[in-house]
């Protein structure tokens, strides 16, 4: 009977463990699915915006001001970073490359 009960227990660790590791990984790609749907754009180059949003970027309104990132999104959006000394902003640009009023 001693070896019965040795062995349900070593069965019932073992069981526990492999469980716990089971939801252990889950939680891991639950994690993973949340952060890649969150991340929803990719990092481009500024040759690779419209045209439209290029020639924007080159004019008067944002002259002095260095492109820091640009992104396009999963819905074919852009979003460019800016600096200008110590001054951020983010320009968005929808398909066709015009700026975005939010």
């Amino acid at each position: 009977m001693k070896i019965v009960m040795l062995i349900f227990s070593i069965t019932s660790l073992s069981s526990i463990q492999f469980i716990e590791k089971a939801n252990d990984q889950n939680e891991t790609i639950q994690s993973s699915f949340i952060l890649n749907n969150q991340d929803e754009k990719i990092k481009i180059t500024k040759e690779e915006l419209p045209v439209a949003a290029r020639q924007t970027l080159d004019g008067k309104d944002f002259k002095g001001w260095s492109i820091v990132n640009v992104y396009k999104t999963k819905t074919n959006e852009y979003e460019v970073e800016l600096k200008k000394d110590d001054t951020t902003q983010v320009v968005k640009f929808d398909k066709d490359g015009k700026i975005k009023k939010e």
